[in-house]
């Protein structure tokens, strides 16, 4: 009897572990970055765009959030949409399978800068391994951060990035903007966007190989 009421103090002054709460997906925070993504979609149903492959950074909570929700917005509106974790050495092949025309890149958050941009060059320059030239959608983060900035400094990637054709988004009080981007040498040149705009792309271009 003495052992089992031990046991039982001991347990009683035990600390309990609470498991930690992720602050980036707490309600405040989640639900601006869902109200963002919700018009992201919007704009790129404007435009007429289609076949979405939304890749993001593989070990980014916030990131997988913003992909799931950004995918979830655009198949409410109709637009083909898939949803892909990046850090995938294939990611080329299931790009191809699925047929997408576009893909959106979701790379920023919660993780140190250095650990984003690694992530973010590594996927690019899987894709430029693969791929000649593609049609790039870029998140508010990921451009408005210097991540895809960042990614120029890899010659293989600037190359890709130069012959690709770019679209970003940026936000100015709490509006999503799509814009135009340029890449060339280590420079990025930003445009508004024309709101009417609408555009059919050319499929990704598949490396040529010698």
């Amino acid at each position: 009897m003495k052992k089992f009421l031990l046991a039982m103090v001991l347990f009683a002054a035990s600390p309990v572990v609470k498991s930690q709460e992720n602050p980036f997906l707490v309600p405040e925070r989640a639900n601006a970055r869902i109200n963002v993504s919700v018009q992201i979609a919007k704009q790129i149903k404007e435009r007429g765009y289609n076949k979405i492959a939304v890749i993001y950074m593989n070990t980014s909570d916030l990131c997988a959030l913003t992909a799931a929700s950004l995918v979830a917005s655009l198949k409410t509106l109709g637009v083909e949409a898939y949803y892909l974790k990046g850090g995938d050495f294939d990611l080329p092949l299931k790009i191809r399978n699925l047929g997408a025309e576009w893909i959106y890149l979701a790379y920023f958050g919660d993780m140190p800068y250095e650990e984003v941009q690694k992530a973010l060059n590594q996927d690019l320059h899987t894709l430029a391994s693969e791929f000649e030239r593609v049609n790039l959608l870029v998140h508010p983060s990921t451009l408005g951060l210097g991540f895809f900035a960042g990614a120029l400094v890899d010659d293989k990637v600037g190359e890709f990035l130069s012959k690709s054709n770019i679209k970003g988004f940026t936000i100015k009080q709490g509006k999503v903007e799509m814009v135009s981007v340029r890449a060339k040498d280590l420079d990025l040149t930003i445009e508004t966007e024309p709101q009417s705009q609408r555009e059919k792309p050319k499929a990704p271009t598949k490396k040529k190989t010698r």
